[in-house]
Parts: C-alpha cells; structure tokens; sequence
C-alpha cells in the first residue's frame, strides 16, 4: 500500500528592513533597539499596521521582545500581507545585521503553505 506524505510548500523572500533610521511612534529609537535586541539568526515577527497613513498594506517588523525595527519593503508587504491575514506559517530570521554609524538588518522570510 502507497503512503502519501505531503511535503509542506516553501516561499522564501530575502529582503532588508527599511524605516531603520527612523524614531518609532512612542520615540524609541529604532537603531537602538537594533543594537540592544537584534542579533544575525534571531527570530523576528510581523505585524500588519493598516491604519499607517502612508500604505494601509505597512507591515512591522518586530524584534524578538516585540518591539519595532521598521518595516517590510513596499512590494514584499503586499506579497506577504495576505499570507499574514490567513494565518499561513510565517518564519522570519535576521540574516544579517550590520554597518557603522547606522545599522541595518536582513530578513529571510519564509511561509510555509
């Protein structure tokens, strides 16, 4: 007798986080929460932000204590935003984070269908 094993299917997207620079809501800075709480391979999170007033598509990326790095590119949000409201499996490490005066961080994402 035959078994069938489904084999999850995997999208990944490499991306960077843009926004870094820049204060969030509450004052906090941004690169100093890269500093404190972002190392290369960490867990991130996602957050979808419909109320933002630039894009009602805005997605946060979030540190592992949940606190805001930035966001997702423009286009990769509105790829990754639906997957987001379906509840789809969504894992998203830093793969990088890195620079001198100002920090940058890199995503993979990957969602898991």
């Amino acid at each position: 007798m035959a078994k069938i094993i489904k084999i999850p299917s995997v999208f990944v997207y490499d991306t960077k986080v843009v926004g870094v620079s820049k204060d969030n809501a509450d004052g906090s800075s941004r690169q100093e929460i890269i500093r404190r709480e972002v190392l290369e391979d960490d867990k991130l999170s996602l957050a979808a932000e419909p109320t933002n007033p630039y894009d009602s598509n805005a997605i946060q990326v979030l540190s592992k204590f949940g606190n805001q790095i930035g966001y997702l590119k423009k286009d990769i949000a509105e790829t990754i935003l639906p997957a987001l409201k379906n509840n789809t499996e969504i894992h998203v490490t830093a793969k990088w984070v890195n620079g001198e005066k100002m920090l940058g961080v890199g995503l993979r994402i990957e969602l898991v269908s």
